[in-house]
């Protein structure tokens, strides 16, 4: 039997999500974390090759949650991209992409997904059960950008 995605979230399943929103951190701070370990990485890079520079492009966007979250306060954030014009070479893509790895794993991203892993054409994302994603691509140009996933917004915690 198939769950149907757009049924709501069962009462006792949507308070038993409620309640473990407010054993992680604040929307605010999941934010500013993720932010900081983008910059890092990207600096990371930066050095292994130092032809890829970054710079933040477009702004956070804000949206609710989704299924079990969905009737909680929490909300999440889709960061800015953090792009560099120049992508990361090929023979540096290995060492990008273990920055990345072990970045994602100091914030407990223990999930990968690769979407692409051709010559040239990279893209892989780094989640958690909690929805906080990080995600690494590299085709014409590189990108670096990641999701707090659901999280209840300071006021609210």
């Amino acid at each position: 039997m198939t769950k149907n995605p757009y049924q709501p979230t069962e009462p006792a399943d949507a308070t038993k999500a409620a309640e473990q929103l407010k054993s992680l951190p604040s929307l605010e701070d999941t934010r500013a974390k993720l932010a900081a370990t983008i910059e890092q990485v990207g600096q990371q890079i930066s050095v292994i090759a130092a032809q890829v520079t970054w710079s933040w492009r477009r702004e956070d966007s804000r949206g609710g949650c989704v299924a079990p979250f969905e009737q909680s306060q929490g909300q999440e954030i889709l960061l800015a991209s953090y792009v560099s014009d120049v992508p990361i070479p090929e023979q540096h893509w290995q060492q990008a992409r273990d920055a990345v790895a072990h970045a994602a794993e100091q914030l407990g991203l223990t999930s990968a997904t690769v979407f692409k892993d051709a010559p040239n054409d990279h893209d892989v994302q780094f989640s958690s059960d909690s929805g906080m994603v990080l995600r690494l691509a590299s085709q014409k140009a590189a990108l670096l950008t990641g999701n707090t996933g659901c999280r209840l917004p300071a006021k609210e915690h």
